[in-house]
């Protein structure tokens, strides 16, 4: 799988979830920011996590009640942390972000 892409399952099925400018601009937009969309999808709002999938995916108009039947068969709960994972994604150029390793002898009572 590529970096930043993230796979989801869909009613059963693997289904790939690709970083886009256009994803990123419309969500962004659409939720009026980042932080916004993930405290949406940290709380289970069914829109946002149907906004995520849909424009992930990149489908169309014409698919967008599709998309919303999917999620909703398919459920939240076992769904967002990944879609979490993928706006984040988004949110750092569809790349996911560097961690960097923390070195326990820098802790608050190193010498």
């Amino acid at each position: 799988m590529l970096d930043g892409h993230v796979e989801i399952a869909l009613q059963g099925e693997a289904v790939t979830l690709v970083p886009s400018l256009g994803a990123a601009m419309t969500l962004n937009r659409t939720h009026q920011s980042f932080g916004s969309l993930l405290a949406k999808l940290e709380s289970y709002d069914l829109q946002a996590c149907i906004d995520v999938v849909h424009f992930g995916l990149g489908r169309t108009d014409a698919q967008r009640n599709q998309t919303a039947e999917e999620v909703f068969a398919t459920g939240m709960v076992e769904m967002v942390p990944d879609l979490i994972k993928f706006a984040i994604r988004l949110a750092n150029g569809g790349k996911a972000p560097k961690i960097d390793e923390v070195d326990p002898s820098a802790g608050p009572f190193a010498a």
